[in-house]
């Protein structure tokens, strides 16, 4: 006999473009938020009045994990944890997040302007791209004391059951997807999303000099792994749940090695830098969201190159790919 986790689904507003974030309430010892949206007095209320719909107050929260780093997850853990006084658990990669976001974030800003020289991209859409990110920082957190760090493998007790933790890096490095096996219940956060393909957004390695995470490549790989899983329902950082987690997997895997023929089609035998064939696949997207545009292209440059049918050059400072010839795959 076991216990199926009760779960409560809170739609949280926010500013951005994905539109509401999913916050889960654990029912249970000990009584549990999974995220709790960006920092806005929107979402507090949002997220007030929810809590106070199921019965509880923020008074009641023993426990917050943390599912990853992006602000419509985190934003507002500053003031719930303290007003709630609830112990925060999140994977070691958030955590430089929660301790110093300030200078957390802006290593990640510039290790995205060496990306964009890289690329080519215009002065004007990195303006335009910076100023996109600091709009975002707005509803960031503060530094907030993190109690436990999870990691891969690691069990934890939340709203009354056990939960396994499986850390799937590819939408971000700090992921984290929590199981409960007997109910076949997964917390999948933006790791697997019923409408939208989540964008694996380009990062810097979580050890300085290290050499960039090919994100795609890594999130193909954790779908596969948790799609393995034996899952009855997977509940999203965003929109509803999903119940068919592996037939959704398998088009989401099948659309991006898509994705990359069509980007391999563009070449017709030419070299092209990141800008350029970013333009050619998204050129209606606006200057401010061209980071996902530009993640999106380079995700399936990496896979390109994997496969041995991209391969890289340094002109001046840029980077440009081309097919590789019979001559090149001789050498």
């Amino acid at each position: 006999m076991f216990i199926t986790p009760t779960i409560h689904q809170f739609p949280i507003p926010t500013p951005f473009m994905v539109g509401p974030v999913n916050v889960y309430l654990l029912e249970g010892d000990p009584l549990t938020l999974i995220d709790v949206g960006p920092n806005s007095p929107e979402a507090y209320d949002a997220l007030v009045g929810a809590l106070a719909q199921a019965g509880y107050t923020l008074r009641d929260i023993q426990q917050i994990i943390i599912t990853h780093h992006h602000t419509d997850h985190l934003g507002q853990i500053s003031r719930i944890a303290e007003e709630s006084g609830a112990k925060v658990l999140a994977h070691s990669l958030t955590r430089a997040f929660l301790d110093n976001p300030t200078t957390t974030h802006e290593r990640y800003k510039l290790f995205s302007q060496v990306i964009f020289h890289e690329a080519a991209v215009p002065d004007e859409v990195v303006r335009h791209i910076n100023r996109s990110y600091e709009f975002l920082q707005r509803y960031g957190n503060q530094p907030t004391p993190v109690f436990r760090l999870l990691d891969e493998g690691d069990r934890v007790e939340a709203g009354g059951v056990e939960w396994q933790v499986y850390h799937t890096p590819g939408h971000a490095g700090d992921l984290i997807c929590l199981y409960h096996a007997a109910s076949q219940t997964l917390i999948a956060s933006d790791h697997i999303i019923l409408k939208i393909s989540s964008n694996p957004l380009i990062e810097p390695a979580a050890v300085e000099g290290q050499s960039r995470p090919r994100r795609l490549l890594e999130y193909i790989a954790q779908l596969q792994r948790i799609a393995a899983l034996d899952i009855r329902i997977a509940y999203s950082g965003h929109g509803a749940p999903v119940e068919d987690v592996r037939g959704l997997v398998e088009k989401r895997v099948a659309f991006h090695h898509k994705r990359a023929a069509q980007i391999l089609d563009f070449f017709e035998g030419h070299a092209y830098h990141l800008w350029d064939l970013t333009e050619k696949m998204f050129a209606h997207v606006p200057s401010d969201e061209k980071y996902l545009a530009l993640s999106e292209v380079l995700g399936h440059i990496d896979l390109l190159e994997r496969d041995g049918k991209l391969t890289r050059d340094y002109r001046d400072g840029i980077v440009y790919w081309q097919p590789r010839t019979e001559a090149h795959q001789h050498r």
